[in-house]
């Protein structure tokens, strides 16, 4: 809106004449104009380029930093105060997911990341990643033992109610009972090391 609105400027102004209008743009509301739309432009651009489906941690990271450098390169007190405000912002919510995910995409970027002296983009330890990674693995890895728990109780119910109702079913449905009852293991309950997986790899 802003950013038309400005393109108009030279038909705003000859409205305003025709119109006799007492409403005039000074030059220094005109540079504010262009301040402010200058200052917003990569916002627009970062909230394209985030809305999009296949937008991850990832494409935010690069966003996040593009929108950073070009309020930088357009130096004025609006984009200063606009980069401060959204180099806080993003320290506040800066998670280890992003370091782990930069990780296991490129290894090198993570590296040089580290090694760069950045108080907003900071990159978390080895150590404090890979113990992050431990307890999303073992999260996962109880989430899926309980569902296998759950369908193996609702396997067992649904075996004893379908004995009676064996002489009603062919002898195909009978087949794939029995074969879904066979195929169905338990997975062992040992304990799985994944500090000692994440360590070798």
């Amino acid at each position: 809106m802003i950013e038309r609105f400005y393109k108009l400027k030279v038909c705003v102004d000859k409205a305003l004449i025709d119109l006799e209008s007492d409403l005039k743009f000074s030059d220094l509301e005109w540079s504010i104009i262009k301040e402010l739309r200058g200052s917003l432009q990569p916002f627009k651009l970062a909230v394209e380029a985030l809305c999009r489906r296949d937008s991850t941690l990832l494409t935010a990271e690069t966003t996040l930093k593009f929108i950073l450098e070009k309020l930088l390169a357009y130096d004025t007190v609006l984009s200063i105060d606009l980069s401060n405000a959204l180099r806080a912002r993003i320290t506040e919510r800066r998670t280890v997911l992003t370091g782990i995910i930069i990780y296991l995409q490129n290894p090198k970027k993570y590296q040089e990341d580290l090694n760069k002296a950045d108080n907003t983009f900071t990159m978390p330890k080895k150590k404090d990643m890979r113990l992050e990674m431990k307890k999303i693995l073992e999260r996962v890895h109880e989430d899926y033992n309980s569902d296998d728990c759950v369908e193996v109780v609702e396997l067992e119910e649904g075996i004893e109610e379908t004995e009676s109702l064996k002489k009603d079913l062919t002898l195909q449905e009978e087949l794939q009972l029995q074969q879904e009852v066979a195929s169905y293991t338990i997975q062992s309950n040992k304990k799985k090391d994944f500090d000692k997986t994440l360590k070798r790899k």
